[in-house]
């Protein structure tokens, strides 16, 4: 995912191809629902997608560190975001200001059948499970045609 995401959007999306749609399925427990919160709260900056990819890349730490720190650490990985209001963002993760509208779209996906991910919605084809650059262009192209 690390490679295809950022090849899928400078060829389909930047372009204005298509339209990517991020949807939560919180399905990993609190660390999923806390990383979530926090790109929810970075997206309310218009950081989304740049909180998405600190936490993607360091998932491995996500599950390395203790519910109880991980707050604190998603706060320190906020600072990395150059004109991330860092009050602003602390506070909306400490105060879990995201959580019922991420739960609402948890809740959502579920009543649509989609429990885990990644899932990927193109046109009216469900593609399930990590795909590849050459798989997911294929698939675009074809739902563009």
């Amino acid at each position: 995912m690390l490679t295809v995401e950022p090849t899928i959007i400078e060829k389909y999306v930047r372009p204005g191809k298509v339209k990517l749609v991020f949807r939560d399925v919180l399905n990993h427990g609190e660390r999923s629902v806390r990383t979530s919160e926090a790109a929810a709260c970075a997206g309310k900056q218009n950081q989304f997608w740049q909180m998405h990819a600190i936490l993607f890349e360091r998932q491995g730490d996500v599950y390395a560190t203790s519910n109880d720190q991980l707050v604190e650490r998603i706060r320190t990985w906020g600072k990395e975001l150059r004109g991330l209001d860092q009050v602003a963002f602390a506070k909306c993760v400490t105060e879990r200001a995201t959580l019922k509208a991420l739960q609402d779209s948890d809740t959502a996906q579920r009543a649509r059948g989609i429990i885990s991910q990644p899932i990927f919605e193109i046109g009216a084809r469900r593609l399930a499970g990590l795909q590849s650059v050459d798989a997911m262009a294929a698939a675009l192209d074809a739902a563009m045609k």
